[in-house]
């Protein structure tokens, strides 16, 4: 009811609005120079405006699903799997070889090394002794008329056989020589005053050959060495062996050949 009223003054009220702007747009009207009494707002009732109610939903229960019994399927008896039966592995027989004529190693020939080559010696003769003869070894000692000065030489091969013919010279400032075999089987003397000998083989039979050189023989410039102990207090010692000695004393040489 209410609604129809409202409906019915708002349509008028529109038509008074069309009405209203058609006349002010019209000629007569914009050519009136005079001014028109401003007319007086009659206040129009505001359209109240209600909310159309919409209908609630109408809900419509969903059945819930049952669950569908499914048939039972019969499940087969299960059937016997049949054993197979051992069966025997035969057992790998050997298969033989034939045999094969593999030749023997090549033996191992002997190759005779070649011979040795005798080293030639780098010297014909060397000195194997020289020895002092002194107190109570020199024929009456070191003092005194009995006393002996000599160079007693002997001449040998290499097995000690005595060898004659030698020729022995000094090679010292004082010249002299002698041979082997003059004073015996490869033997030979010479008799000292104030010389120094320097003794070496010079040839034998004539061949020359060489020779070892002996240090110095001397009754004035002996080695302290060869005398040292041999003159009682005249040289107990090398390092207390003043020379010349002032004694007599002999010497004993020999000369090896080497082969």
């Amino acid at each position: 009811m209410e609604s129809s009223f409202f409906a019915k003054h708002a349509l008028k009220l529109s038509g008074l609005i069309l009405i209203a702007s058609l006349a002010a747009c019209s000629p007569g009207f914009l050519a009136q120079s005079k001014p028109t009494p401003t007319p007086t707002k009659t206040p129009r009732p505001q359209p109240v405006a209600f909310a159309t109610q919409t209908p609630a939903p109408t809900f419509t229960a969903t059945p819930i699903p049952t669950d569908t019994p499914v048939p039972p399927t019969a499940t087969p008896a299960p059937t016997d799997i049949p054993i197979p039966a051992d069966t025997a592995t035969p057992i790998p027989t050997d298969t033989p070889v034939p045999p094969t004529n593999t030749p023997a190693p090549p033996t191992a020939t002997f190759t005779p090394a070649p011979p040795t080559a005798t080293p030639t010696p780098a010297l014909d003769f060397v000195i194997s002794e020289i020895y002092v003869l002194g107190l109570g070894e020199n024929n009456g000692g070191i003092e005194g008329p009995g006393s002996m000065r000599v160079i007693f030489i002997n001449v040998v091969d290499a097995a000690g056989n005595p060898i004659d013919g030698a020729r022995i010279i000094n090679v010292a400032p004082y010249p002299g020589e002698t041979v082997s075999g003059d004073k015996g089987p490869g033997k030979a003397e010479i008799l000292m005053d104030r010389e120094v000998f320097n003794l070496k083989i010079e040839s034998v039979n004539g061949a020359p050959v060489t020779s070892e050189v002996s240090h110095n023989l001397s009754l004035m410039q002996p080695e302290p060495a060869d005398i040292a102990g041999k003159l009682g207090s005249a040289c107990p010692t090398v390092d207390n062996c003043p020379l010349p000695p002032y004694k007599h004393f002999s010497y004993r040489i020999t000369f090896r050949r080497t082969y």
